[in-house]
């Protein structure tokens, strides 16, 4: 009897993982930001002042490895399945620095590196407190950028506040709309360098 019935459970067992390995392996998606115009456009010679494209600072819920959605009022969710190929501040100061290179000819924007003199260069900081998915139907890319002089002193900060429909319903919507609000942040940002001004601080 304990013969049969020792028997009965690993016939059980055996079926329960055969059920389980034929059960689909979820697959994950990755994602990256769609750069905008020709490489050729910034292959430009440095005839102009450097201008520092500091690391994209991000709200903490926001700088994890998936994208994010938020479901209503108060909840948000980071996706398990659909993740960024690469982090995702890294993907944003990259863009934000090929942009401005595009958009406007002042300054050559530069990201940081060692190699690099940059004591004297003026520095760009963006920061993102919104860069998500949301339940409306649109994607939100909110923040605040700031124009810092050499010594890191304040000479301007400006907030910054997009919904962009998403043309579908989709991760694939959700990056394609956040990259178009990316695309609107670094044409204000040209347009304010551009104009050649100091920017003066917000009251």
């Amino acid at each position: 009897m304990m013969q049969q019935r020792i028997w009965g459970w690993g016939i059980g067992v055996l079926l329960l993982m055969a059920g389980c390995s034929s059960e689909p392996t979820a697959v994950s998606s990755t994602y990256v930001l769609p750069m905008t115009g020709s490489p050729a456009a910034f292959q430009q010679p440095i005839e102009r002042p450097i201008l520092v494209v500091r690391p994209v600072e991000m709200a903490a819920h926001l700088s994890g490895n998936g994208l994010v959605y938020q479901l209503s009022d108060t909840e948000v969710v980071q996706a398990q399945q659909n993740l960024w190929a690469e982090s995702i501040q890294q993907q944003l100061t990259r863009r934000i620095n090929l942009d401005l290179r595009r958009k406007q000819n002042r300054y050559w924007p530069t990201e940081l590196t060692p190699a690099l003199e940059t004591m004297n260069a003026p520095r760009v900081q963006v920061r993102f407190t919104l860069f998500n998915g949301h339940y409306t139907g649109v994607a939100q890319v909110a923040g605040e950028w700031l124009l810092l002089d050499a010594h890191g002193g304040l000479q301007g900060g400006y907030p910054f506040q997009y919904q962009i429909p998403l043309e579908q319903a989709g991760y694939v919507a959700q990056v394609n709309a956040l990259a178009a609000g990316v695309d609107r942040l670094t044409s204000d940002i040209a347009s304010r360098l551009g104009l050649g001004v100091t920017a003066t601080a917000p009251e």
